[in-house]
């Protein structure tokens, strides 16, 4: 499971990456965004996930949520922009 999140982020970064036309991210498509930034776990695990990926297996519960908050806005983000190319 952890692998298969962690290639679609891939596969989702690489797809974006290469799409140069201005509908790849509407305005209504949000990115990821640090909700805690406060320097604590889950902003450690939110940070860890966005610089490599969603396998979220840190030794707190709070680098978890963080992680998976991640995740969570990331397949958000990216359902949003396949859906905003159909």
């Amino acid at each position: 499971m952890e692998k298969t999140v962690l290639l679609g982020i891939i596969l989702a970064l690489t797809l974006l990456g290469c799409d140069k036309s201005p509908s790849a991210a509407p305005e209504d498509c949000v990115s990821p965004r640090n909700p805690y930034n406060d320097g604590g776990g889950h902003d450690a695990g939110f940070k860890w996930a966005a610089e490599n990926g969603g396998n979220c297996n840190g030794n707190s519960d709070s680098f978890n949520e963080g992680c998976a908050e991640f995740v969570r806005q990331m397949n958000q983000y990216n359902e949003c922009v396949a859906n905003s190319r159909q």
